[in-house]
Formats: structure tokens, C-alpha cells, sequence
């Protein structure tokens, strides 16, 4: 059996870093975030954040924006985000009765390995997969199938663990058995989330 396990919000309590993330930098430079800014940044990339930071006041340039940014992520991850409740002995279990566990990310493999390795959870993983060197989305199912190819095992015989509704309908679409994890960041979809899934893990 192939398990395939996402890692912000499934694996790892991280999603806070995200969330305050855009607040926190421009506070730092003395800027009052706008009502709005949520709304705004969710759908940007890092660079286009940068540029819509500057728009704000921030008188600095693109890439170094980014790069402090990245900074302030990295060293959440590799010195204070925690392990969601019950991952530690669940991926122990698996572990230990010998089967294949994967992680399919969405965020950097510089934001994982620290953290993963602090967490003493790095060993457990036969590999760790990231969207953007697949350059596969997870809101497609093919992403899943990608994974699965790579083991040659069916989706039908691999095990999905995510926390969003957009990744848990990408891999039922792939053919996959989903367990959906909850996390407060997604509690607004849960009962879509967990109707979708085949199980959920509390």
C-alpha cells in the first residue's frame, strides 16, 4: 500500500505562517495592513506580493522583499511549526509495519526538510515530491496519478491524507482512497471535505 500524505495542515500545524505572514512583514515596516488584505494576497505569488507591497509603501526592491520573506518562513519551519495532533504516532505505524510513505507538497523542499527533520519524521518518508518540481498542480488529479506511476501502484491501492477541499477532490478524482485531515484553516469546507473523502482523521 502507498501512502501519500500532504504536509501544511495534515502533517504539520503550519498554516498560521502563512496566514500572518503578509500582516507581520508590513507591520514590521510601520504599515497598517488594509481591511483587505487577505482577499487580496491569496491568489499572488511571493514576487507579486512584493509588488503590491511596495504599491503600499515598502521601499525596497522586488527580490529583496522575497528573499526576506522566504527568510521568515524558512526559519518558522525549521525552528518552531509543531506536528499536527495524532500524525507523529499514525506515520510511526505506518512506518513501522513497513509500508511506502511519500509527501506531495505544495511548499518548498527548503521549508520541509528542516522541519520534517526537527520533528524527527524525515526518516519515515521514502521520498518527498513538490508540486512545483513535478510542475503538477494539486487541483488536478494528475498530480496523484503522477505519484502513483512513479510506484507503479493504482490510485485504487494508494491512500491520500489532505487537509483542503480542492486537494481532497483532486485525489478522488485520481482514483484514490482519501482521508481527510482537519485543519481550523479549511473548517469553513470541512463538511464538504469530509462528505467527499472516505474517512477523516480528527
Amino acid at each position: 500500500m502507498l501512502y501519500i500524505f500532504d504536509m501544511d495542515g495534515t502533517i504539520l500545524d503550519s498554516m498560521y505562517v502563512w496566514k500572518k505572514l503578509d500582516n507581520n512583514y508590513l507591520k514590521s515596516y510601520n504599515i497598517t495592513p488594509p481591511d483587505n488584505l487577505k482577499q487580496v494576497v491569496e491568489s499572488l505569488t511571493l514576487p507579486e506580493c512584493a509588488d503590491y507591497f511596495i504599491s503600499l509603501g515598502i521601499d525596497k526592491d522586488r527580490d529583496d522583499i522575497v528573499s526576506e520573506m522566504i527568510s521568515i518562513v524558512k526559519d518558522e519551519y525549521r525552528n518552531n511549526i509543531g506536528i499536527k495532533p495524532g500524525m507523529y504516532d499514525l506515520l510511526t505505524d505506518l512506518y513501522l509495519q513497513r509500508h511506502t510513505i511519500c509527501l506531495l507538497t505544495t511548499s518548498d523542499r527548503s521549508y520541509a526538510v528542516p522541519a520534517l527533520k526537527r520533528l524527527k519524521l524525515y526518516d519515515y518518508f521514502d521520498a518527498i515530491y513538490t508540486s512545483t518540481e513535478l510542475g503538477l498542480d494539486k487541483r488536478t488529479p494528475e498530480i496523484y496519478k503522477t505519484i502513483c506511476s512513479k510506484y507503479n501502484t493504482l490510485p485504487k491501492d494508494t491512500t491520500v491524507y489532505e487537509d483542503t477541499l480542492f486537494a481532497v477532490n483532486s485525489a478522488k478524482g485520481a482514483g484514490c482512497h482519501v482521508v481527510a485531515v482537519y485543519d481550523e484553516d479549511s473548517a469553513c469546507h470541512w463538511d464538504e471535505i469530509r462528505q467527499t473523502a472516505d474517512e477523516a482523521f480528527y
